[in-house]
């Protein structure tokens, strides 16, 4: 990601302009510019999109981050790979299907707080988490969820079976529910979530509920990747809980649920590089 020293305007720092293109399917595709950059960077998805922006904010240090970044492996390795800019970035750029101003003021709890501006009807709407960003742009762009109730659930299983470039794909499933709910967004992986595991409606029976306290991992080889998720808390605006990672027999805590999709696309891009990040953990601590 390459940024320009010069030319910038009086605090153009704080914003950063982004283009939808297209929302098929749920997958957030556009591009992001900024004015310090020379190119406008292309995205394929919300993930795609908050890993592009994480690394803006942390090369321009605003805003500031006020925790570090939790991982399965424990060490800085190299991180995501990106797409290549296109060049010729403009002041604004314009969508096909919407435009923003992205305004985060905050990095607080291991999420985003700050402001968003709908370029074509002028609205404003502050968020304090990336989880609120999701949701706001996911109702500005014509779907949203409805769901009030779940199932009450305290974990569930999320399966990756398809993972092309940021995009994952798979399903969510619980050994109390038949079916496996599939996703093949972030939104829709939220929504089988919080499906499962939103506390159920008043006067419910709550008589034949699973939730075990810990989960039992068999060492598995690569392949589908299996995540167990257990949401312990809402607050911040976000979830909070333990997700482990069950092929490599690894549990991390998250603080958000930023926190909790960067720490699966780590796993999923980087599975093949575990034993070599193993090692360089090793020869980092001796």
């Amino acid at each position: 990601m390459s940024i320009a020293r010069t030319g910038t305007l009086p605090d153009s720092y704080k914003y950063v302009n982004i283009a939808i293109d297209s929302y098929d399917g749920r997958l957030l595709c556009g591009r992001l510019y900024y004015d310090s950059l020379e190119e406008a960077i292309p995205f394929g998805c919300i993930s795609e999109m908050a890993i592009c922006l994480e690394k803006l904010f942390d090369e321009l240090r605003y805003p500031m981050k006020s925790v570090d970044q939790r991982s399965f492996v424990g060490i800085n390795h190299g991180g995501l790979s990106l797409r290549s800019g296109e060049a010729g970035g403009k002041k604004r750029l314009q969508g096909k299907l919407a435009e923003f101003y992205l305004h985060v003021k905050y990095r607080f709890h291991s999420t985003w707080q700050g402001d968003i501006m709908d370029l074509r009807n002028g609205g404003t709407y502050s968020f304090r988490s990336f989880l609120e960003l999701m949701e706001y742009l996911d109702r500005s762009l014509g779907h949203g969820s409805d769901i009030m109730h779940g199932l009450g659930k305290r974990m569930c299983e999320v399966t990756v079976r398809n993972f092309s470039h940021f995009v994952m794909g798979g399903d969510v499933s619980h050994p109390a529910v038949a079916d496996r709910r599939e996703f093949a967004s972030e939104f829709e992986l939220r929504d089988e979530v919080e499906r499962l595991l939103l506390p159920l409606p008043e006067g419910a029976d709550k008589g034949n509920l699973i939730s075990p306290r810990n989960v039992t991992v068999n060492a598995g080889g690569f392949g589908p990747m299996t995540f167990v998720i257990r949401v312990m808390f809402r607050r911040n605006a976000t979830w909070q809980g333990t997700i482990c990672w069950k092929e490599k027999r690894r549990q991390v805590s998250f603080r958000s649920f930023l926190e909790m999709l960067l720490l699966m696309q780590e796993a999923v891009a980087d599975s093949e590089g575990w034993d070599e990040a193993l090692k360089a953990a090793s020869g980092h601590m001796g």
